[in-house]
């Protein structure tokens, strides 16, 4: 069963990385169908990542209005902040995420639009892509930054190591941990991100039963709105590599066959059965997974009902799921 990533349309290689171990491939979306990152292009032509655009339409009209409140954001920020100060400080207003800069921008597409197609752009999911499009700029800004400060620690430790300083009593004192850097946005504005994700997700005519994240913050937050839900499956230790094997396949596959005995069952035990990843080679990274059941509501619905969406959407298409339940997967591990 190939999972949805969510509520999040980037996704960095550490997170990929550990979706492919555990499943082989996974879908994630996009707001806009603008030229992907040649990043996210490498995982396409690994055949892992199956992107998809749920709504399109009037393309150039949003890319240019988001590229012109982009320039027009640049000129009016206090530039003693600039954009680093900006990724550092979550608790501050963001220039992106509020309702007059979201107005600003769809006033500015509407400008550019005929007339006569006006009427039938839903602004709360033109509203959804904007936000998704910067909330994914954002993180994946954040993620440059990491990559940036991690490969400068490195470039530390390998002369310290090249100047054989480790020989040293003194320079203990110059020894640094390894760099674990947490995600400061990826549990950033989360309702937000999970109703603008859901608004677009709602237009996908073939979802799965099975939905995965890496933020526990998001797990808590549907788990708070799903008294129903149960978790059905735990698994620890699951060894991220690279490389492709028979055992490895072999064992996706039998995760995949008790995915979905877990989401088309009736009756599930959820005591949170484990399934120990037997026959995969030891690895110095490795991830965790624990599996959640909501019952008795099709992914549409759930995601819908989580954030307080009328389902089927009054200006959108009554999609049925063959699924008449939904798994919510929770990945934990080191991914900087």
């Amino acid at each position: 069963m190939k999972p949805i990533y969510f509520p999040f349309t980037y996704i960095s290689d550490p997170v990929a990385e550990a979706l492919s171990a555990c499943f082989g491939q996974f879908i994630v979306y996009r707001p806009m169908s603008e030229n992907l990152t040649e990043q996210l292009q490498l995982w396409i032509n690994r055949g892992v990542a199956d992107v998809r655009v749920p709504v399109t339409g009037n393309e150039n009209e949003l890319i240019t209005a988001v590229k012109n409140y982009q320039a027009w954001a640049d000129l009016h920020r206090d530039s003693s902040r600039g954009k680093a100060a900006i990724l550092k400080s979550p608790r501050d207003p963001m220039p992106f995420f509020n309702e007059l800069s979201i107005h600003k921008i769809i006033e500015n597409i509407k400008e550019n639009i005929p007339v006569s197609s006006r009427s039938q752009i839903p602004d709360p999911v033109l509203t959804a892509r904007i936000f998704l499009y910067f909330a994914q700029e954002l993180d994946r800004q954040n993620r440059e930054l990491t990559d940036d400060l991690n490969h400068h620690h490195q470039q530390e430790a390998d002369l310290i190591r090249q100047l054989k300083m480790e020989e040293d009593p003194v320079a203990v004192e110059f020894r640094k941990a390894p760099t674990i850097l947490p995600d400061p946005f990826a549990d950033y504005m989360i309702s937000d991100r999970l109703e603008a994700w859901t608004r677009i997700f709602c237009r996908d005519p073939e979802v799965p039963g099975l939905f995965v994240t890496h933020s526990a913050a998001v797990l808590d937050h549907l788990l708070d709105r799903a008294t129903t839900a149960a978790r059905v499956m735990h698994l620890e230790s699951i060894p991220i590599s690279k490389h492709k094997n028979a055992e490895r396949e072999s064992w996706q596959e039998g995760l995949a066959l008790n995915l979905v005995r877990l989401v088309e069952q009736n009756q599930i035990d959820t005591d949170g059965e484990s399934m120990e990843p037997l026959g995969l080679p030891a690895a110095e990274n490795t991830v965790s997974m624990s599996v959640y059941r909501v019952p008795d509501q099709t992914p549409y619905e759930f995601f819908a009902r989580s954030v307080e969406i009328d389902w089927p959407v009054a200006d959108g298409v009554d999609y049925k799921s063959k699924f008449s339940s939904t798994l919510i997967a929770l990945i934990q591990g080191s991914f900087n």
